[in-house]
This record gives C-alpha cells, sequence and structure tokens, in this order.
C-alpha cells in the first residue's frame, strides 16, 4: 500500500511539473521576444546615429507618443520626428546604447525598461537615464507605441 503512495505521488509532483512547464514552453509566451525588440533598438539607435529623425519617426505606431520629463506628449510620427529634429538642431549626430534590459509582455505587445546611455559627436556622455518602452506589434512589425524617460541625476564632470 505504501508504494502505491509513493508511486502516486510521484505521478502527481510529475504531472504538475509537465502542466505548469507546457503553457511556458507552447509559443513561449511567458518570454517576450528580447531579440526582436533589441533589433528595434539597434534601428532607432542607427537612425539617432545618422541624424534620421525622420527615421525615427517611422519606428513608432500612428499614435504613437514620447512622454518626456517634465514635458507635454508628443503624439505621432511627424511630432515626434520634429521633437528629435528640434532637440538636436545645429550639433553634429551623437550616439546612444542601452543596457540592463528588462522585457515583460508577449508575442503582441512587450514592455521593456532599460537604461539609456546618449552621447555626443565626440563620445562625451550627455544623459544617462532609465526609460519604460511599450511596444505593439502591427502587420507582424514591432513598433514602439511609448516612450518615457528620466535621468539618473547631473552627470559626474568626469562621465564618460
Amino acid at each position: 500500500m505504501r508504494q502505491i503512495r509513493l508511486c502516486a505521488a510521484a505521478l502527481a509532483v510529475g504531472f504538475s511539473f509537465f502542466a505548469f512547464t507546457l503553457p511556458a514552453t507552447a509559443g513561449d509566451p511567458q518570454h517576450p521576444p528580447a531579440a526582436a525588440i533589441k533589433a528595434e533598438n539597434a534601428r532607432w539607435a542607427q537612425a539617432f546615429a545618422r541624424g534620421d529623425y525622420e527615421a525615427i519617426g517611422r519606428l513608432y505606431t500612428a499614435d504613437g507618443a514620447l512622454l518626456p520629463p517634465g514635458g507635454d506628449r508628443v503624439s505621432g510620427a511627424r511630432a515626434i520626428s520634429e521633437y528629435f529634429a528640434k532637440g538636436y538642431a545645429g550639433s553634429p549626430p551623437g550616439s546612444v546604447s542601452f543596457s540592463n534590459y528588462e522585457f515583460y509582455g508577449d508575442d503582441q505587445a512587450v514592455t521593456e525598461v532599460s537604461d539609456a546611455d546618449v552621447r555626443d559627436h565626440s563620445g562625451a556622455l550627455k544623459f544617462r537615464g532609465k526609460q519604460i518602452l511599450i511596444f505593439l506589434k502591427q502587420d507582424g512589425v514591432w513598433k514602439l507605441h511609448r516612450d518615457m524617460w528620466s535621468d539618473y541625476g547631473p552627470l559626474k564632470p568626469d562621465a564618460r
């Protein structure tokens, strides 16, 4: 009788493990498509490095929005392009890099929490902050839908 109970307990544990891991592996909805979102970040960074703010605007949904710190919401691809063009007018393109990624979501909507460093054309650090990005998949393409960021405070004079 004791062997039957042990066997039943082992089967119950095995079945439970299988039942709980199956949803996490079938189509992997528990793990957002991190590689695809990182590729979109790379496209954004490449456009920024070229000073191609029109291309940046095209990376957002039609009703995409920037939520800049201390500023008004900036909505729509054209307004987003203009925001960056105005903000960087008269200066050569710089670079942006992203790190410390966290991803939440599924194969249709992903929230990214990450850090961002912005450098000018000479490599001097101009901004270090954190961001929350919401991506939506539209017609098979990932697009930025919301883009919110804030800094980590004043930069140290010798920050590189």
